[in-house]
């Protein structure tokens, strides 16, 4: 499966670069991702999820393949497993930072999105764009009422914080804010259609400046998805973005164009924290 892509970061205003980012393939099971992790308090934890996250999903999958097929575990649910593993890991060593985590995961026709934290993934539609991410904020509803719930509080100071600290619900780490900020992704499966030109993969630095049909009409003015990717950063940076910036494009043309269905179809949406399973 070929996918080109194209890769901006930024430092921004930002004293240090806390964002990592990865891509890998299988070629064999037609599997490619992209993802970013966006660190907060200190870059390790971005650091070790991206070298650990897919790497466990990949591990995973492939044993789950030699069981009979009833038997198994569905894709969504192994991820899960991956960004509870990742979780567990920054924890036991007792990592007082985090980071947000989203990754595009392309099977085949198929794809997955997950995320926690404010971190998203846009693709392109014959409409415009759909975002296949949600923002996990303390002042979201079911969020707010989840942190006080299990005993902790959200104060503003400047934004809502859990515990007056953290601006994200959901995170990966954090130690020191569980069970208050936790690891339970948002995912959501679906099939691809031909009307999928191109996706965007960015963290906050992006979005905080930027609507999701800005960005995708941005990466839609060039044909090079790296010349993509800067452009959005350098967009970002002039609406007065003050975080660190990192952007992934990936053009979809190429895999997508032949594909019979015209349409893209979400099939699931899995949210453990919301006991919700949206089919």
């Amino acid at each position: 499966m070929e996918i080109a892509y194209g890769i901006s970061d930024e430092i921004g205003w930002r004293p240090a670069m806390e964002d990592e980012h990865a891509i890998y393939e299988d070629r064999e099971r037609l599997f490619f991702s992209a993802e970013i992790y966006d660190g907060h308090g200190g870059r390790r934890p971005a650091q070790i999820a991206a070298e650990m996250l897919t790497p466990s999903f990949l591990h995973a999958w492939a044993g789950e393949l030699g069981k009979p097929l009833r038997e198994r575990k569905s894709e969504a649910e192994i991820l899960r497993d991956a960004y509870l593993a990742v979780d567990a890991h920054l924890v036991d060593r007792r990592i007082q930072a985090g980071t947000c985590a989203v990754q595009l995961y392309l099977i085949g026709e198929r794809f997955l999105a997950a995320n926690v934290g404010d971190s998203r993934v846009v693709i392109g539609t014959r409409r415009g764009a759909v975002m296949l991410t949600r923002d996990h904020k303390p002042n979201v509803i079911e969020e707010r009422s989840r942190i006080e719930a299990l005993g902790g509080s959200v104060i503003v100071l400047g934004v809502p914080r859990v515990e007056g600290i953290l601006a994200i619900s959901r995170a990966l780490g954090d130690s020191c804010l569980k069970p208050y900020v936790s690891a339970e992704p948002y995912i959501t499966e679906g099939t691809l259609g031909s009307e999928n030109d191109l996706a965007v993969i960015a963290c906050d630095g992006v979005w905080d400046v930027l609507s999701p049909e800005a960005v995708i009409e941005t990466a839609r003015q060039e044909t090079d998805p790296q010349k993509a990717a800067e452009k959005i950063s350098h967009k970002a940076l002039d609406h007065d973005s003050t975080d660190n910036i990192t952007v992934i494009v990936l053009n979809l043309r190429g895999h997508t164009s032949s594909l019979g269905n015209r349409e893209m179809t979400i099939v699931n949406i899995y949210d453990r924290l919301k006991d919700s399973r949206v089919e």
